[in-house]
C-alpha cells in the first residue's frame, strides 16, 4: 500500500504547488496558505527522497523496510530547512554546512535507533 500511496501523494503535492505558485502571491495567501505550501513541499520532497533511498537500497542489495522511510523523512526535511533559511535571508555557506551536518546526524540517529 505504501508503494502506491507515496507517489500519489507526491503527485498531488506537486499539483498543489503548481496551482499555488501560478495563481497566488505570498502576500495574498495568508498564514494557512504558507503552511499548506511548506507541507506540500515536504510531501513532494518525501516522495523524491523515498524514491532515491529505495533505489539506493536496491543497488546495495538491502531489503526495503521501515528504516528506508525513516531515512526518507529525515532527508526530506533538508530542503524545508533551506527554504526557511532563504526566507529569513540568512543563507550562507555556514548555514548550508550546518544543515548538512544536521542531516548527517539525523541519518546516524536513524541508523543507530532502528
Amino acid at each position: 500500500m505504501l508503494k502506491r500511496l507515496i507517489p500519489v501523494l507526491s503527485l498531488l503535492a506537486a499539483v498543489v504547488l503548481l496551482v499555488m505558485l501560478n495563481f497566488t502571491t505570498p502576500a495574498g495567501i495568508g498564514p494557512f496558505g504558507v503552511l499548506v505550501f511548506f507541507a506540500a513541499v515536504y510531501v513532494l520532497m518525501f516522495g523524491l527522497a523515498s524514491l532515491l533511498v529505495v533505489i539506493f537500497t536496491r543497488i546495495t542489495e538491502h531489503q526495503v523496510g521501515k528504516r528506508t522511510y525513516f531515512y526518507s523523512a529525515v532527508l526530506a526535511f533538508g530542503p524545508i530547512m533551506l527554504l526557511l533559511a532563504q526566507s529569513l535571508e540568512s543563507m550562507s555557506l555556514w548555514t548550508v554546512g550546518l544543515m548538512v551536518m544536521f542531516e548527517l546526524l539525523a541519518c546516524f540517529l536513524v541508523s543507530k535507533r532502528l
